[in-house]
């Protein structure tokens, strides 16, 4: 033992030692920098969760002139080392702009030690603040912060005392050449409907067995909530748990939230697709869609296709003759990445209504909406009989996507907004 904490004790000398010749580096770098106002900016990608959309992201970073760089983490570093992972990825970038999705990972030493370098250091949420389970500590660690959906900014203001914007997402896929605008674009040759996403079922099913051993009456109560909401959803699911005896047991945050929201997304897109099972929907994602329990009756529909999000989907939006889209239960007023790569795409989008469509779009010229099961099996027999009408909206919502919400367009907002 003795032995070993020598060795250790060597290795945490090391690791201070070269802390400190790093955070020289950091300080004669960015003083360097200020001699040089032209030199181009310098974003980095910190362990971003949605590897796809911080693809994208990074594309409207390059676009805009930046240098992109992305930091994944290390999972071999000993635990003493993780408060000095941010000194690593710094010091091996020389970053203008740090930018998380979802959670800061900065240390108390990162915050300490960095706020006396020009680093800008942006959150943005993609998901719901409450199922990550966001601190007040991730935010005070912020100079600014984004929100995907307006309905989370005023929790986060409470959590930190510091004002948010609502930055939505966009555009993350490039059209096929042939199927840009101005082109004459080949004929569609795919499905009469199809719905591209995963179905969420094998999302809380493994949290479900658990605690369905360790407390059948919590997840007695938790379903029960679930089945309100889908009944009657102006009432928040939120609302629903803590006016509910399941809020002696946990509060709204981490499991509680995924489980009651990827349920009620779960059963929402059961009830809405179930319909159009005999009028030619075919579905995209994983394996769950062909699961005989999860996914009865839709088992037959699924392509036994998980399309590669920038290679492929181009092609599967625009020749599905139409696209359809149903929001996740987080996105309580906004829209999901999917309305705008349809859009982009060229595919003529059908998708469930939410207020914040019409702050971005004209609902029957650029995309047409649905409220209930029975208004998306009528209006996809209605657009499937009318394609010459179908085609000239999904060209008119391509063109209104294109030329305003692609992630150049969010990431300059952002710049705009943090400069």
């Amino acid at each position: 033992m003795n032995r070993m904490r020598e060795v250790l004790n060597d290795m945490a000398n090391n690791v201070f030692r070269a802390s400190e010749g790093f955070l020289q580096d950091l300080k004669d770098h960015y003083q360097a920098a200020q001699q040089q106002p032209l030199r181009p900016k310098r974003i980095l990608l910190v362990e971003p969760e949605h590897e796809y959309l911080a693809d994208s992201i990074g594309k409207g970073f390059q676009d805009e002139g930046w240098l992109v760089d992305t930091f994944k983490g290390n999972t071999r570093l000993l635990r003493f080392v993780n408060p000095f992972i941010w000194l690593v990825y710094t010091r091996e970038n020389y970053p203008d702009l740090l930018l998380w999705m979802n959670r800061n990972t900065l240390s108390p030493e990162g915050v300490k030690l960095l706020s006396s370098l020009p680093i800008k250091k942006v959150l943005w949420f993609l998901d719901n603040p409450k199922r990550v389970q966001t601190t007040a500590e991730e935010l005070e660690a912020t100079d600014a912060y984004f929100s995907f959906d307006p309905t989370y900014l005023p929790y986060l203001k409470d959590l930190s005392g510091k004002e948010g914007k609502t930055l939505p997402t966009g555009a993350g896929i490039e059209p096929l050449s042939e199927c840009r605008p101005g082109q004459n674009p080949p004929p569609r040759q795919g499905p009469a409907l199809g719905f591209m996403g995963a179905l969420g079922a094998q999302r809380f099913q493994a949290v479900r067995e658990f605690w369905t051993r360790k407390d059948p009456e919590f997840v007695r109560i938790l379903d029960e909530l679930v089945d309100a909401y889908l009944a009657e959803p102006s009432l928040s699911l939120e609302e629903r748990y803590n006016a509910s005896p399941g809020r002696d047991r946990l509060p709204y945050s981490g499991f509680v939230v995924l489980y009651l929201e990827e349920r009620a997304t779960y059963l929402h897109r059961l009830r809405f697709l179930a319909p159009l099972a005999g009028q030619g929907l075919v579905t995209y994602g994983g394996v769950e869609w062909a699961h005989p329990e999860w996914a009865e009756p839709l088992c037959h529909c699924y392509s036994g296709q998980t399309p590669r999000y920038q290679e492929d989907l181009p092609r599967v939006y625009y020749h599905t003759q139409i696209n359809i889209n149903l929001f996740h239960a987080q996105c309580v007023n906004s829209l999901n990445p999917r309305v705008y790569d349809v859009l982009a795409a060229g595919g003529f989008l059908l998708t469930e209504y939410r207020p914040a469509l019409e702050q971005e779009f004209e609902l029957g010229r650029h995309m047409v909406a649905f409220s209930s099961p029975d208004e998306l099996r009528e209006k996809a027999a209605y657009y499937l009989a009318h394609p010459d009408e179908r085609d000239a909206i999904a060209r008119a919502g391509q063109q209104r996507v294109l030329e305003r919400y692609t992630y150049r367009q969010r990431v300059r907002t952002l710049c705009e907004t943090i400069r």
